[in-house]
């Protein structure tokens, strides 16, 4: 459904038109209407399984904790920030302070090494009258330095006073901040773990089974018309890719068709899956820029890739997106970290080559070590 809705708002990345500011903005539009037709895929019937309906639920709950921490984050970082700032300002103000101490009490030592010469001792010294002059001239402006240096002084205290009154408020909004971002954190890891445990299930209902199937392959079909739509670049970046997951190597679905060992038929398998543990990073195969980051439909949370001439790798099921959509990205770069989210039945990495929107084994791109 999700891809489907992708197609008929014509979705078409086009980079270096005149209107890709335009783009840019429907592309938002659309990704808010796909999370509002996710929250509410349930009550509109569009599945009937009860097994599946409680993982479409439980995913909707993950991706709302996420939306909610990711929030926190942004006041966690702004807060920080914040309170650089105040520490900053104390600093300097106690830095002026310190200077101007300095100052005054450099001026207290020669009085006291002059015998403690005060004001009246420099204006009874005079010698004559025009001598006078001069030097009440020069006693009004020691006294008026000395007055705007204590002055001063006294404003810098008095904003030091306040600045960390204020850094404390800001500490306190920290703690508190960092307290919902780990009870929420909390909640979600928990309901990973009912994800997780409920992906399991659908193993052992065939019907749950069935149904996964078939989205998967539908939305696979969906994705090529999406790609072919796409204006990509023009010329391949060259060379062979990379595995994406170094370190784990085990291939449990390989491309192609193949005989299902649970539902026992002829499946058409659109890319491979790669075992990879939850939350290890998976890395871009080859460099390129990416062009869709965010949920879809059956893959779950999804990276797409352009490499030019036509090529288009995809990494789906994540359990999170390090990358950024229109961010150029090298070989070897961490993209985002292995989940199962989507259809999927437990953790691991679904990698596709596309080439001009059709599969194509990626075994024939990629070397394993």
């Amino acid at each position: 459904a999700i891809l489907a809705l992708l197609i008929s708002a014509s979705w078409i990345i086009s980079y270096g038109d005149d209107d890709i500011i335009a783009k840019e903005n429907e592309l938002e539009e659309l990704n808010s209407k796909l999370k509002e037709l996710d929250q509410n895929i349930d009550e509109k019937g569009k599945e009937n399984n009860a097994l599946l309906s409680n993982i479409n639920s439980i995913q909707r709950n993950i991706r709302t904790l996420e939306d909610e921490i990711a929030l926190t984050d942004a006041d966690i970082e702004n807060t920080e920030g914040s309170i650089s700032e105040k520490e900053s300002a104390i600093s300097e103000a106690e830095e002026n302070i310190s200077q101007k101490n300095e100052l005054l009490n450099s001026r207290v030592r020669v009085m006291y090494k002059n015998g403690n010469v005060g004001y009246v001792e420099v204006l009874l010294g005079s010698k004559d009258f025009k001598d006078l002059l001069s030097r009440i001239d020069m006693v009004q402006k020691i006294y008026l330095h000395d007055k705007n240096l204590i002055d001063y002084m006294k404003e810098q205290k008095d904003t030091v006073a306040v600045q960390k009154k204020e850094l404390e408020q800001k500490k306190e909004v920290l703690i508190s901040y960092r307290k919902v971002k780990s009870e929420k954190t909390t909640v979600l890891n928990g309901k990973v773990g009912d994800l997780r445990n409920a992906q399991k299930e659908v193993k052992k209902d065939l019907v749950a089974l069935e149904k996964q199937e078939k989205a998967f392959e539908e939305d696979a079909k969906k994705l090529t018309s999406i790609i072919r739509n796409m204006k990509l670049a023009v010329n391949y970046v060259g060379g062979e890719m990379m595995w994406p997951t170094p370190g784990s190597y085990n291939i449990t679905s390989p491309f192609g068709n193949r005989i299902h060992p649970v539902l026992k038929t002829k499946k058409l398998h659109t890319g491979i899956d790669i075992a990879v543990p939850y939350g290890n990073e998976i890395h871009a195969a080859q460099s390129g820029t990416v062009i869709f980051t965010g949920w879809m439909g059956s893959y779950g949370k999804a990276v797409l890739i352009d490499h030019g001439g036509g090529i288009v790798t995809l990494y789906a099921h994540n359990s999170s997106i390090v990358a950024k959509k229109g961010q150029d990205v090298l070989i070897g770069d961490v993209i985002s970290k292995c989940g199962s989210t989507g259809r999927s039945t437990g953790p691991h990495l679904h990698f596709e080559v596309r080439k001009n929107g059709d599969y194509v084994n990626p075994l024939e791109y990629v070397k394993s070590k």
